[in-house]
Formats: structure tokens, C-alpha cells, sequence
């Protein structure tokens, strides 16, 4: 019996690591992508040695310079306290966050028990592993499809296991009929077979509006909750392009790093490829944007935060809607997108090296 406790630690031992090298072969391969892409120049040596000298603080003595000089020549910012992917995903993450508690915790249908006083789009119904619950209340698929007879604009997507904007569908509902390829509202829902959420599309503030009004145009916030403060690290506004009614970098969306004032960027970037921008896809000059409710965040990132405590550092997707309130659409705690706050708003993140050591 002994042995065979043994087998499944060192079967279990053997996959972690398989895994691991995996992902920074994957990472790897991304990078060297990205610069041959973009056609990237190379660091200096003493710009080589000078993120060799600063990684061996924390003990790190391999680390690449290939981030450092995607970053670097990318936006013009030369740092040392770059963070790269493979650092990021496999340590930092790993040792902030209670990975015990990820798979439960980040799913959309219980964020409103969650955050109970954070303001959430208002949800239509809920599917939780194949039931169905409107105001919280378990009912058959006939009374959940009731619910989306109304003459509101509503969106439907996945709660577990989600990003990139992937099966977000936007529909309307008249007579048992659905703006969506015709479906029946039963049809559309039985589309989505479990874990799920339907909830009204948000009217946007005018000054998200105007990146793209197709879109649901989002903030992603970093923060970060030491022994007795949340700290937002990096603030990112994501836009769709004309037409598009989500706003991933998957699906073609942008990126633009948001000083403290609100003030935008001058440059912004698609995120998975690079490539900069200056203005949205309607012309508006990137430079020329402020959002004015920088503070009203922060203040609602502190409260949020701290009724989470079993994570240190999260990405929030926030929008802001017509009155100017906070909409908390969901937070990320694994796979948090480092690449968009790094290559628009520089080495805002290497407070979290610290937590290394």
C-alpha cells in the first residue's frame, strides 16, 4: 500500500513538471514569435547584463532577456524590472493566489454572492451545472426562458472556464424568438448545455462609448492587497473595432494604458500581435481621451479586493455605465494577461519580484 502512495506522488511529481516545461516551451515560442513579428532589434550587452545583475536578487540567475527586449523595443522603455511571461504564470501567480480555491471562486454565477454591495449588470438567469435559476429561485428551462421574454438587450456567456470573449453572444427575445440565427430562446439556451449566465447588456458612460460603440468597452485593473493595503498596479482600457460587440484582444480588440488622471496613452497596442496604434478605429486620437473616474474606481477596487482575501493579486474587468457607476463584469486570478499592462504601461509590476523572495 506504501508503494503505492509512492507511485501516485511521484506520477502526480512527474506531470507538475511535464506541465510546467511545457508551458515555457509554449512561452518561449510566443516570444520569439512576437519579436521575429514585429521585427525587433536586440538589447545592448550592458543592457543584457544589467537584467542579469537584477534578476540574481531574487535568486533568479537564468532568467531571458527576449520580454526585456520585446517590451523595450516596443514601447521605447528600457527596464530591468520587466516580468517575464514564464516568471509570472508559473511562480508569481502560483504563490499569490490559493490555486486550492481558483476553479470555484472564478465563476461569473457567483460573483453576486461574492461582492454583494459591487454593482453587476443585471442578471436574467443563471445556469449552475445544468440548473436553472431566475432571482435566485431553481426552475425548469420553460419559466428560465420566460425570463428572457422581455424587450431588453441581453448577452449570454459562459461562467466557468471563460476568456478571450469566446461563445459571447449578444440576442434579443420576442415570442420565444431570438435575434440569434433565428434560434428559440429553449434552443439558444440548450446551445450552452451548463454554467452559464444571461444578463442585460450594460448601457455605457459616454466616454467608453466613444472608443467603440459596438462594444462593451472595459477597464482591466491589476491590484494587489499586501498586509493592510490594495494597491492598483496598472490600469488598461480594452475597445473593440467597428463593429465588433466585445472588446478581447482575441478577437481584434485594443489596448491602452490609462495614467492615474485618466489620462490615455498616447500609444496604444493589439495585444496579442503588437502593433501600435494612435487613434481607435473611428479616428479618435488616443492622446486626446481622458476617462474621469479614476478615483470612483480606485475607491471601489479597495472594497472589492479585501472581500476576496485569498487572492493577492487580481485583474478586474470593470465597465462604467450610463450614470457613471462601477460594473464589475468579472476578475481574473490565473492567466491575468501580463503582456497588455507591461507593453503599454512599462515596469509597473515589479513590486510583486519582492513576493519571490
Amino acid at each position: 500500500m506504501k508503494l503505492f502512495y509512492v507511485l501516485i506522488y511521484l506520477s502526480l511529481r512527474c506531470y507538475r513538471i511535464c506541465t510546467q516545461f511545457s508551458h515555457k516551451i509554449h512561452l518561449k515560442n510566443k516570444i520569439k514569435e512576437l519579436i521575429r513579428t514585429n521585427g525587433l532589434g536586440k538589447l545592448s550587452k550592458s543592457q543584457k547584463a544589467q537584467v542579469k545583475v537584477f534578476y540574481s536578487k531574487y535568486r533568479i540567475l537564468n532568467v531571458s532577456p527576449l520580454w526585456h527586449r520585446y517590451y523595450t523595443k516596443s514601447n521605447s522603455i528600457f527596464s530591468t524590472e520587466y516580468i517575464p511571461e514564464s516568471l509570472f504564470y508559473l511562480r508569481i501567480e502560483k504563490k499569490l493566489n490559493l490555486q486550492s480555491h481558483i476553479a470555484a471562486l472564478e465563476d461569473k454565477n457567483l460573483l453576486s454572492k461574492l461582492l454583494t454591495n459591487t454593482k453587476q449588470p443585471c442578471t436574467i438567469l443563471k445556469n449552475i451545472n445544468g440548473y436553472f435559476y431566475v432571482d435566485d429561485d431553481l426552475v425548469s428551462i420553460e419559466k428560465a426562458a420566460e425570463a428572457c421574454e422581455n424587450d431588453k438587450k441581453m448577452v449570454v456567456k459562459p461562467t466557468i472556464e471563460t476568456g478571450g470573449g469566446k461563445n459571447v453572444i449578444l440576442f434579443t427575445c420576442s415570442n420565444g424568438i431570438t435575434s440569434y440565427e433565428g434560434f428559440t430562446i429553449k434552443k439558444l439556451l440548450e446551445k450552452y448545455q451548463k454554467d452559464y449566465i444571461v444578463q442585460e447588456v450594460v448601457e455605457q458612460h459616454p466616454s467608453m462609448a466613444q472608443l467603440n460603440p459596438t462594444s462593451l468597452n472595459t477597464l482591466r485593473v491589476m491590484t494587489f492587497m499586501s498586509e493592510n493595503n490594495v494597491t492598483v498596479l496598472s490600469t488598461i482600457v480594452r475597445f473593440g473595432l467597428k463593429g465588433s460587440y466585445v472588446d478581447n484582444a482575441t478577437q481584434g480588440g485594443l489596448t491602452c494604458g490609462v495614467q492615474r488622471d485618466g489620462k490615455l496613452n498616447g500609444v496604444g497596442y493589439q495585444n496579442l500581435t503588437g502593433v501600435k496604434y494612435e487613434a481607435t478605429d473611428f479616428g479618435l486620437p488616443l492622446k486626446n481621451i481622458t476617462l474621469p473616474f479614476m478615483e470612483k474606481i480606485k475607491h471601489s477596487l479597495h472594497q472589492m479586493h479585501k472581500s476576496i482575501p485569498y487572492f493577492k493579486l487580481i485583474s478586474w474587468d470593470l465597465a462604467i455605465d450610463k450614470d457613471e457607476n462601477v460594473i464589475l463584469i468579472e476578475y481574473n486570478v490565473s492567466g491575468q494577461d501580463l503582456n497588455m499592462h507591461q507593453l503599454n504601461n512599462g515596469p509597473v509590476l515589479g513590486i510583486l519580484l519582492n513576493e519571490l523572495v
